[in-house]
């Protein structure tokens, strides 16, 4: 995906409103906008509501599903009876004004008569981007952004959407779990995990809110891992996330649980343009797709962990989840690639020889620099490296 480098996203030129009553109901609507994480990838989640003056709230929506009706039409075909001309319509995300599964956002505010309309974040795909708000102006409708630190938060809900349309790659969010003295695994072979139950939940629901779950293919072959999102949440997931395997000489073992369940859930392997063949054909056969990356030499080629983000940003993949080892996470650290970072940290010490980061590695002190957060028995820590309205082209501020 070319990403798209058109500064302001045309929206941004917008007055803002500073009344207390709309930031507080825009705040509302990113929250109705969260409903939708499960199932609207590839698309943004978006919440929407109308309300009065006076803050009563006459309807709501969010976008459930992809190709589903989006949140201002859910809002606004939900209404028992007319739109009050004194009413504000409040958005997460701009509207839109072109046609894709659905019709265009623009057409259902018009034609229920909206006056008013105050939304989050300015859209940064280039079909539509200042469009829908330019498109209501001149129907005679008030339209206003949202407060600059509303913005952002509504930049990061849809951090993933910014990312691919604007710098063509996912949104890299990179998990570990490790001791206290830095090691990702025990060295217990009673012991499989590193994390409490309480941290592998919220793992799953980190799964279920990505288009794509990776790790290396040490991770594979040392750990045998499922990479599916499982319990309460996996009735709730739409599309199960693909799994992708970066595998530069093709290793992926034809028994390991991946490519036993690669018609269950669908699997990736990202290899090298010159790994060796014979093992592709029986990998396909078992349902393993298999991507090799482009020559260094040619002309253009980025390195093959930059130039796998760009292949997933153009299957559709917003997030992608990294579940690495310390070896992959520092090909990526060293690549600028990872966004957002969380560490869950026990209380434990591992010994020295099992594999991990230092407790001095820029990655493990930027994370661990931030607020430590309870999660059972751990300690759950997150940093944000890359903010999406530090993003280039996103216009926030």
């Amino acid at each position: 995906m070319t990403p798209h480098t058109d500064d302001c996203m045309g929206a941004a030129a917008l007055p803002r409103t500073d009344r207390g009553l709309d930031r507080f109901l825009l705040d509302r609507v990113i929250d109705l906008a969260e409903l939708g994480r499960f199932g609207a990838r590839p698309n943004p989640v978006v919440g929407a509501l109308l309300a009065t003056p006076d803050g009563t709230v006459l309807a709501t929506g969010h976008h459930a599903a992809i190709g589903s009706a989006h949140a201002e039409r859910v809002c606004l075909d939900g209404l028992t009876g007319d739109v009050p001309p004194d009413a504000t319509l409040y958005v997460s995300l701009e509207p839109c004004s072109h046609h894709g599964r659905t019709p265009p956002c623009t057409d259902a505010i018009i034609e229920h008569g909206v006056r008013r309309v105050v939304f989050s974040s300015g859209d940064p795909n280039p079909d539509t981007a200042g469009r829908g708000p330019a498109r209501l102006a001149a129907a005679g409708i008030e339209v206003l952004r949202g407060p600059s630190d509303v913005e952002r938060r509504a930049l990061q809900q849809n951090a993933g959407f910014h990312s691919v349309h604007l710098r063509g790659r996912p949104y890299v969010t990179a998990k570990w779990a490790m001791t206290s003295n830095g090691r990702f695994a025990t060295g217990d072979p009673e012991q499989r995990w590193v994390s409490g139950a309480m941290s592998r939940a919220l793992v799953h629901g980190l799964r279920a809110g990505s288009g794509a779950v990776a790790c290396g293919i040490g991770t594979v072959l040392a750990d045998d891992p499922q990479m599916t999102v499982r319990g309460e949440l996996a009735d709730r997931v739409a599309n199960a996330p693909l799994r992708v395997v970066l595998d530069r000489a093709l290793r992926l073992p034809l028994s390991s649980t991946l490519a036993r369940t690669a018609r269950e859930a669908p699997v990736l392997v990202c290899c090298t343009h010159d790994a060796a063949p014979e093992h592709e054909l029986a990998l396909r056969e078992a349902g393993v797709e298999v991507w090799r990356a482009p020559a260094a030499h040619e002309p253009g080629a980025p390195c093959m962990l930059a130039a796998s983000l760009a292949m997933l940003a153009d299957r559709g993949v917003n997030d992608l989840l990294l579940e690495a080892g310390p070896t992959l996470l520092q090909a990526f650290w060293d690549g600028d690639l990872i966004d957002l970072a969380i560490a869950f940290v026990n209380g434990g010490v591992a010994p020295d020889d099992q594999p991990g980061l230092s407790l001095d590695h820029p990655l493990a002190t930027r994370v661990l620099a931030e607020p430590a957060q309870p999660s059972g028995s751990d300690e759950r820590h997150v940093a944000v490296l890359h903010p999406a309205w530090e993003i280039p082209g996103s216009c926030a501020g």
